[in-house]
């Protein structure tokens, strides 16, 4: 039978690219001490901890749409409550630039559609 551990480790880089660098390290002693021929060891996120001093609206946006979908698939309808809040403050911060930005332009039927999309429910007719 095949696993997947996640595995989480925190330490410090100078930058990003040494970050990278010490996650592709970390990698090849795990292949080297404690995987088997056909096992596999990747780096799938590097994160930063640090809370940047400017953020950028379209990095939070990802984010939160990441999010919106993990929290629907847990099918738990307070996670899904929480999923269309946060839906709806990532439609906020893709349109509040523009000049005609009314929060009436949200459309509740299209988030129930990415649940139903999600849950592998029939869309709405």
């Amino acid at each position: 039978m095949k696993f997947l551990a996640t595995v989480r480790v925190t330490y410090d880089a100078d930058d990003e690219a040494s970050a990278h660098a010490a996650g592709y390290e970390l990698v090849e002693v795990l292949s080297k001490y404690f995987l088997e021929d056909d096992d596999t060891a990747d780096v799938t996120q590097i994160l930063s901890l640090d809370v940047p001093e400017q953020v950028n609206p379209a990095e939070i946006v990802a984010q939160l749409h990441r999010s919106v979908d993990l929290l629907i698939a847990t099918r738990v309808i307070q996670c899904i409550d929480l999923a269309r809040e946060l839906d709806k403050a990532s439609w906020i911060l893709e349109h509040r630039i523009e000049a005609t930005f009314d929060l009436s332009g949200y459309s509740y039927g299209d988030f129930q559609d990415k649940v139903n999309e999600i849950l592998g429910r029939k869309p709405r007719a």
